[in-house]
């Protein structure tokens, strides 16, 4: 499902995407830049992949002034492949903090590639965050909370509703002793 530059603006504002969804943006073999919600064709050119959180809106009209703010002056990166745990540990992190996040794969993201060497002065590592002009190598989380709150964003998203915790297991009843 391919849409216009114009479409897309209109259903990003008007509506918002659910918990974990993804829209990509590509250069296509005629020059034509494309977005959709499903991944680009293999020769797709410039791919740009954005992922929003579970709750967060598409559009920051609908965030508080403060994550708002934050969002305009600190925008969030992540650089990652099929690195594993690490990766798949910051990516959970963005989406359970309800971080608006642009994901950026540089094995199959040429511009991607070119924006993680610049980033962090030439290395090839991943998993990567920028927060804002703030750069960090590998996956610590302690280091990556602190670096999205103090870019002003909060611990717990006001965007996000909770989800209710599961139900525990009745507890069986002690066998009796003999």
């Amino acid at each position: 499902m391919r849409l216009s530059t114009g479409v897309i603006a209109l259903l990003a504002v008007a509506f918002s995407v659910t918990a974990g969804a993804q829209l990509y943006k590509w250069v296509d073999k005629d020059g034509r830049v494309s977005y959709s919600d499903t991944p680009p064709p293999k020769d797709a050119k410039d791919v740009k992949q954005r992922n929003f959180g579970d709750g967060v809106t598409a559009s920051t009209d609908d965030l508080p002034p403060l994550v708002r703010e934050a969002v305009k002056n600190n925008p969030v990166t992540l650089y990652v492949n099929k690195c594993g745990e690490a990766c798949d540990g910051g990516r959970a992190l963005l989406n359970k903090r309800g971080i608006m996040f642009t994901e950026r794969n540089p094995e199959t993201d040429k511009a991607g590639f070119d924006a993680l060497m610049k980033a962090t002065g030439g290395q090839q590592t991943v998993p990567v965050l920028t927060v804002g002009s703030k750069v960090l190598k590998g996956f610590a989380e302690g280091e990556w909370q602190d670096a999205l709150t103090e870019a002003g964003y909060p611990r717990v998203n006001p965007g996000l509703k909770p989800k209710p915790a599961p139900a525990a297991a009745p507890v069986a009843p002690a066998a009796p002793n003999k």
